[in-house]
């Protein structure tokens, strides 16, 4: 997949609560599910990014892995700088205090390579499952 802006980076932001699983559930319980929180402080995390750097950055989830949630985003480099500025500046807070746990910047021939891979891993699964189907 290649960036939706010509001349992009892919920037992939890992999103998690600051605590522990334990942590979190401890402070609210059963009130409200992770997943919940998780998508508002997603939400919030975006909109931060947009009012102080550009609106036109796209967003996709990307995966998980545990309770970490990893966004991909295409940024330009001016963009990703300012970006750094706001985590070196302590200035990405959330009001669930969902924090940026690490952040990759990934070359696009880098990222092609790897999407060929998954796609190449899905579907040898997809050949094995048929072969036990027969």
């Amino acid at each position: 997949m290649k960036p939706d802006r010509k001349d992009t980076k892919i920037v992939l932001i890992d999103l998690k609560y600051k605590g522990s699983m334990n942590e979190f559930e401890e402070f609210y319980g059963f009130s409200v599910t992770y997943q919940e929180l998780e998508q508002q402080s997603y939400v919030e995390f975006k909109d931060i990014i947009f009012e102080n750097i550009n609106k036109k950055i796209k967003f996709r989830k990307y995966g998980r892995i545990g309770p970490i949630l990893t966004v991909r985003a295409n940024m330009y480099d001016s963009e990703i700088d300012e970006f750094e500025n706001l985590i070196e500046n302590n200035k990405i807070k959330t009001i669930y205090d969902w924090t940026v746990n690490g952040v990759t910047i990934i070359k696009e021939e880098d990222f092609e390579a790897e999407e060929a891979i998954k796609k190449g891993n899905e579907k040898n699964e997809e050949n094995e499952e048929n072969e036990e189907d027969e």
